[in-house]
């Protein structure tokens, strides 16, 4: 496992694109911080709010493209047959490949916090340690399932399709669950049992954002305790089942 974590490591720090993506994110939030320069002091909530966007959206981007390519880009190159004909299980190789995609988006993650905080403390903004603790570990909760639903969208599809179905539900994440909470509250019957239905199969990713309670964290206090384990059991039980399906479909693939 440890040798394929390493592998996806590696592959990570030779992708340009990776770097792209880190590249204009911190821009970005560089460029935020310094409103001061431009006399807008008391715009520190915007720039917390947009800076947290910016993190999330980077980090699940990279995370996409880095877990999308995985099982196409061994297949196509054919090393994955050496790897697999030593003594190593399927799900092994997979849970080496979800290691390695996570220590290189939890990488990307930990220097945009870093920025983030560097920008506030430059703005005088004020930071909510516990609160900003519980939204980075929410985002690795987060990318746990997009890595897994993006092994399961490249092994059904191309890649070209499995990163752009990946970001394309990322982005209409928020709208759907905004939309399936809006409709629940009108539809009756089977329409309802179809819309409930529907958010129990789909991850709803909004709930791992708490970007708007670090903005208004003289308002919101932390999530208890109790809230932050039913969100990992939550992130846990998506990872299980789209990696299940993974294995599944990569078992039937001939090697």
């Amino acid at each position: 496992m440890g040798l394929v974590a390493r592998g996806v490591w590696l592959e990570a720090i030779r992708r340009k694109e990776i770097y792209v993506i880190v590249a204009v994110s911190c821009l970005f939030i560089l460029g935020l911080s310094q409103l001061r320069f431009f006399g807008l002091m008391d715009l520190s909530k915007f720039y917390r709010e947009v800076a947290l966007k910016i993190m999330g959206a980077a980090t699940a981007l990279t995370v996409i493209v880095l877990g999308s390519r995985q099982l196409p880009r061994e297949f196509e190159s054919r090393t994955i047959y050496p790897l697999l004909a030593r003594p190593i299980h399927r799900i092994t190789y997979l849970f080496g490949k979800q290691l390695g995609v996570m220590a290189a988006g939890a990488f990307c993650l930990m220097l945009f916090l870093g920025l983030y905080v560097a920008g506030c403390l430059l703005l005088g903004a004020p930071i909510y340690p516990v609160l900003l603790m519980q939204h980075v570990f929410l985002q690795l909760c987060m990318l746990l399932i997009l890595t897994s639903l993006c092994f399961l969208l490249s092994v059904r599809f191309s890649l070209d399709s499995a990163i752009t179905f990946g970001f394309l539900y990322y982005l209409a994440s928020s709208i759907l669950s905004n939309l399936f909470l809006m409709l629940h509250e009108s539809a009756q019957g089977a329409a309802r049992v179809v819309i409930t239905a529907f958010t129990w199969l789909l991850p709803q990713l909004i709930l791992f954002d708490l970007s708007e309670k670090n903005v208004h964290g003289d308002v919101w206090g932390p999530l208890p305790a109790v809230a932050m384990g039913q969100l990992f059991l939550y992130a846990l039980a998506f990872t299980t089942v789209y990696l299940g399906i993974t294995l599944a479909l990569f078992r039937r693939k001939p090697l």
